[in-house]
C-alpha cells in the first residue's frame, strides 16, 4: 500500500520523528503506520498496599499510540501495531507486511562509531525490505 512507517517508544525523539514522517506522509499523500516494539507482553501484577493491580504493556502502548496519533497536524491517515519483538525487526516485518516505501527512525542511538554497530537504525538499514530515512531527533 507504499505506506511510511515510523518507528515510536515514548521517548521526546521518537515524538520528533513521528512527526517528520507524519510530514513527510503528507507530502507524499501516503498513509502513516505507526510501530511500537515491545520486547514482552506479558502483565506484571503490582502491589500497591493492599490494593493489587496489572499492568499490562500491550493496553499502555495501544494507548500511548493512540494518544500519539491524535497529536499529529495534518490530517493524515494514520494506523498503528504493536509488536513484540526487537524494534529493528518489528519495523521490517511491518514494513514487510504492509508493503511499505519508507521506514523512518529516529537517531536516538546512533551516536558513535561503536554505538552504531548496535544501533536500531543500523539494524533497520541492514534488513528494511524498502528505504530508510534516519530523522536527526537529537541536539
Amino acid at each position: 500500500m507504499d505506506e511510511i512507517i515510523v518507528g515510536v517508544d515514548e521517548s521526546d525523539t521518537a515524538r520528533v520523528a513521528a512527526r517528520e514522517a507524519a510530514q513527510l506522509a503528507q507530502q507524499m499523500g501516503r498513509p502513516l503506520h505507526l510501530v511500537m516494539a515491545l520486547k514482552r507482553a506479558k502483565g506484571q501484577s503490582v502491589q500497591a498496599g493492599a490494593e493489587s493491580m496489572v499492568l499490562d504493556p500491550l493496553s499502555m502502548a495501544e494507548d500511548f499510540l493512540r494518544s500519539l496519533k491524535g497529536s499529529l497536524h495534518g490530517g493524515i491517515e494514520a494506523t498503528h501495531a504493536v509488536v513484540v519483538a526487537e524494534p529493528a525487526d518489528a519495523l521490517c516485518q511491518e514494513a514487510e507486511r504492509l508493503g511499505a516505501s519508507i521506514i523512518v527512525v529516529g537517531n536516538k542511538r546512533v551516536q558513535s562509531a561503536a554505538r552504531v554497530l548496535g544501533s536500531i537504525p543500523l539494524d533497520v538499514a541492514k534488513q528494511a525490505p524498502c528505504n530508510v530515512y534516519i530523522v536527526h531527533t537529537t541536539g
